[in-house]
């Protein structure tokens, strides 16, 4: 039937009796019969770009379970053990490289102090105390409606490092605790009244002062978070102001609303007590906090106190009348030698450890042998996780490669020569022998490794660990990285994938310039102490490019500065300061340029401060080392030199030069192990930019984008042939029936005339 369309309406047959719809349909289907065959190859194509992607993903995995083998510590793992875990329980830290056994005895446990207060009439009534006492240089306002739980409620407040608790046991039986959330001695919270006698009226401190902390020849005061800020606001206190404490029977007076941690040490400097009082910095959970230490040259200063103000910075605190727990330090020891600690869990005593105490008898000792030795199972599991990683990959292309000898049907991996390349490349470069290695393992198959009739790779373990014990080093050469040479000077530090390995001929290392130390002299000898505070400030590269101040106090001696210096929290890491014949002299204890930093003074140079002034003294910057390695350009940071771009043999090649002459300084023997080759070869394949899998992937995805392109324009085509189709049949209908119309016109017309 013919299609007629008046506004938007089809009408079939009304002239020509021809099924146009059919023919219609039937003729736009022959010019869309590619787009089925086309939708196929594109679902096909986005099938094989997954996979690609799931292929790059398994390659990925491999080079991450290969970077495990890679670490410094992977060869030295460590396993440790305690006989009696009952005792005490042992952890290796990361990079723990020394195996050995210890007796341990145990005496006593670190435990944190706890205090009582005496017995009161009730947890919920209003006490009528009013005062402020001062905890871990906190303040505690105190008013006549308090009572003992709501006390403990703004001690608990402040997050000083103390908890408050209320044991409530009835009418007349209530109490308030203080526990000290840190072990050890010195852990003790520092409390003390401020005004009125808080603390005393409760029966939670006695009668009795003195040095709250001792330390050689001295006191420790409270650790605070800022050495400038004045302390009535840092602290919260109110009402010390200008009180008069005596230090070694000479009168100070202080200023606790408007003098400084830094401001209370100048002020005593400058009393001529006999004393020496700093300000100390400390590093605790990466914060560094500041405390007041006051020493004599060979003994403890004494201290009169009328006024809380010593106590209130923490210097002395009157003893608990109710101690229900004492602060002890843990006591123990390793193979005969007495240790003690501030905590139970103790880092470090053990080299690349951690060791925790558990049980402790002071009379008879608890004891336990702690034990540590090579962990191979370790070593080993690290070994097959990289192994698994390639067999998961081997399968997942076995997976997708399939083909069916009766159906002829294959995967949609089948003959693809990327997957085929990875297979080749990655066994080729795992069990080649590795250039340069000595002695009987000279390749992964010598330390177990088979690649079996599957394409997957055996891993025999008792093999493994046998080669292990009898030349771990050269287990280690297999797998990493390597490089040695005769000068004790010269050090391996690192290889990039471009690096080549040096085979029997060592590559010559040539040293034009020797890495030095910044180094600063005072432009100023220091003729007696310092007759006023002074501020140090150290800047440049070696501080991060920011600015770190110092305070130098009143009195400060030549070695007084020097120790300030070498004992600071962040200093002490970064410079080393000594006395040159009177002059301040510091050096920095990086090489090079990263080394580099500047010193001033806040005080003209003078025989009586640092001398260093506001830009004076002589500064000698670091240099970098410079040289070649095998002839070849090599850039210098430090010590280290590393193989330049441009370098074609030693591109990446880092040494390490700690030596003082130049020219040629020696050679080094660089192995390549399969972390190098492996890893050259799965980056071929997984590279952003020019990876094989990642270039398959791609190309996949835009041939199936450009075929979506093709399919659009396939229907537009069929499209825009439906509406001329539709409109030739249209006219042809119009025309048939005005041809229809004129015949019958004619036909009446000669009836008429026939009849008349």
């Amino acid at each position: 039937m013919a299609v007629t369309s008046t506004n938007g309406i089809s009408f079939s047959g009304l002239s020509s009796g021809l099924d146009t719809d059919s023919i219609i349909t039937q003729l736009v289907n022959i010019e869309k019969a590619p787009i089925q065959r086309m939708t196929a190859q594109q679902t096909a194509l986005r099938n094989k770009a997954e996979l690609y992607s799931q292929f790059a993903s398994k390659i990925s995995g491999i080079a991450t379970a290969g970077n495990q083998l890679t670490t410094l510590g992977t060869f030295s793992a460590i396993t440790a053990s305690s006989s009696d875990n009952a005792v005490a329980s042992i952890t290796v830290d990361p990079g723990a490289t020394l195996a050995g056994s210890f007796n341990l005895t145990v005496s006593k446990l670190a435990q944190s102090q706890k205090i009582s207060s005496g017995p009161q009439s009730s947890a919920a009534n209003p006490l009528g105390y009013t005062g402020s006492f001062n905890i871990n240089g906190k303040a505690v306002t105190v008013e006549a409606t308090d009572t003992i739980t709501t006390i403990a409620q703004k001690v608990n407040a402040l997050a000083v490092g103390v908890t408050a608790s209320v044991i409530d046991g009835g009418t007349n039986n209530a109490y308030l605790t203080i526990s000290s959330g840190t072990t050890g001695l010195t852990g003790k919270p520092q409390i003390s009244d401020v005004s009125g006698s808080v603390l005393n009226s409760l029966g939670l401190l006695n009668g009795t002062s003195s040095v709250r902390e001792l330390i050689t020849n001295g006191a420790a005061g409270t650790k605070l978070t800022a050495s400038t800020t004045a302390l009535g606001s840092l602290m919260g206190v109110t009402g010390l102001s200008d009180q008069t404490v005596q230090i070694n029977g000479v009168s100070v007076t202080l200023n606790l609303q408007t003098d400084s941690l830094q401001g209370v040490a100048d002020k005593i400097n400058a009393a001529s007590t006999g004393a020496t009082a700093s300000v100390v910095s400390i590093t605790e959970g990466g914060a560094t906090k500041y405390r007041l230490e006051i020493k004599n040259a060979s003994s403890t200063p004494t201290f009169t106190d009328s006024g809380n103000t010593l106590s209130a910075l923490g210097i002395l605190q009157k003893g608990a009348a109710n101690e229900l727990i004492q602060a002890q330090d843990a006591t123990y020891t390793l193979d005969g030698v007495n240790l003690t600690s501030s905590t139970n869990s103790i880092k470090g005593v053990i080299p690349g450890t951690t060791l925790t105490l558990i049980k402790a008898n002071a009379t008879t000792p608890e004891k336990s042998t702690i034990s540590l030795s090579s962990d191979t199972d370790t070593i080993a599991n690290r070994v097959q996780a990289f192994i698994t990683s390639f067999n998961e990959t081997a399968g997942f292309i076995d997976q997708y490669s399939s083909f069916d000898d009766k159906t002829f049907a294959t995967g949609p991996l089948f003959g693809d020569s990327t997957v085929r390349q990875f297979l080749s490349t990655f066994t080729t470069s795992l069990f080649n022998n590795i250039s340069g290695a000595t002695g009987d393992y000279k390749n992964a198959a010598s330390i177990g490794l088979r690649l079996n009739s599957k394409g997957t790779i055996d891993f025999d373990t008792s093999v493994f660990k046998t080669a292990l014990a009898k030349d771990p080093e050269g287990v280690r050469k297999i797998f990493q990285n390597s490089g040695t040479s005769a000068n004790n000077a010269l050090t391996f530090v690192s290889a990039g994938s471009s690096a080549l390995a040096s085979g029997v001929t060592p590559y010559d290392i040539s040293i034009t310039t020797v890495a030095t130390k910044s180094n600063y002299v005072a432009a100023t000898t220091k003729t007696g102490p310092n007759t006023v505070s002074e501020i140090l400030t150290f800047g440049g590269a070696l501080m991060s490019n920011s600015n770190y101040t110092l305070n130098i106090d009143v009195g400060a001696t030549m070695a007084d500065i020097v120790n300030k210096i070498n004992s600071d929290s962040r200093l002490k890491d970064l410079v080393t300061a000594s006395d040159n014949g009177g002059k301040l002299q510091v050096e920095s204890k990086k090489y090079g340029t990263n080394g580099r930093f500047t010193l001033v003074s806040n005080q003209s140079p003078l025989g009586t401060n640092s001398g260093v002034g506001f830009a004076a003294g002589s500064l000698i910057d670091g240099v970098d080392v410079a040289g070649t390695i095998a002839g070849q350009a090599a850039t210098g940071s430090g010590q280290f030199l590393t193989g330049a771009t441009g370098n074609s043999v030693a591109n990446g090649l880092q040494i390490q030069y700690t030596g003082t002459t130049t020219g040629v300084v020696g050679s080094m023997s660089y192995v390549r192990g399969l972390s190098g080759s492996v890893n050259e070869s799965l980056k071929t394949f997984t590279d952003s930019i020019s990876g094989l899998a990642v270039a398959g992937q791609e190309s996949f995805k835009k041939q199936a984008d450009q075929l979506q392109k093709d399919m659009d324009a396939i229907n537009r085509r069929a499209s825009q042939k439906q509406d001329d189709l539709k409109a030739k049949f249209i006219a042809m209908e119009s025309r048939m029936s005005s041809l229809k119309n004129q015949g019958s016109a004619i036909s009446r017309l000669f009836a008429s005339s026939t009849s008349s």
